[in-house]
């Protein structure tokens, strides 16, 4: 019996097979490598004018971002706890997260024009679509 071929059809098929997993496991890192660059994002942008409004009203208590919390796989909701909240941090916080998220690409959504009470947002990646709420906590 002629074994001739049969070592690259075996390599050929196990190609597939690697091939097959890595694909699998590239989408998966990619939604989470999207939903990382949204809460970077979002802490950038909390941080920002945590530290602006700081450095403009020097008799002002410090805000600090305490932490950020993400929820949720298809909607999502990110949470931003500050150390104090008042109605000015609270529009200039979103305010700066809304510029920094459409730095990056993204086109959020304000629900009020004059002051922001949250943001919301959608993105689709490889025909998902996840909805953002990005409020403060």
């Amino acid at each position: 019996m002629d074994k001739k071929g049969q070592i690259s059809v075996e390599v050929i098929l196990f190609l597939a097979l690697v091939l097959l997993i890595v694909l699998a496991v590239a989408s998966y890192i990619y939604t989470q490598n999207h939903q990382n660059n949204v809460l970077t994002a979002t802490r950038l942008g909390a941080d920002n004018a945590t530290t602006e409004l700081g450095m403009k009203n020097l008799s002002m208590v410090p805000v600090r971002v305490e932490g950020i919390e993400m929820t949720g796989t298809e909607n999502v909701t990110i949470l931003i706890h500050l150390s104090n909240k008042n109605n000015q941090i609270q529009n200039a916080t979103l305010t700066s997260v809304y510029n920094s998220l459409i730095s990056q690409g993204y086109s959020p959504k304000k629900n009020l024009p004059n002051f922001v009470q949250n943001l919301t947002m959608n993105t689709t990646t490889y025909g998902k679509t996840t909805n953002y709420l990005i409020k403060l906590a």
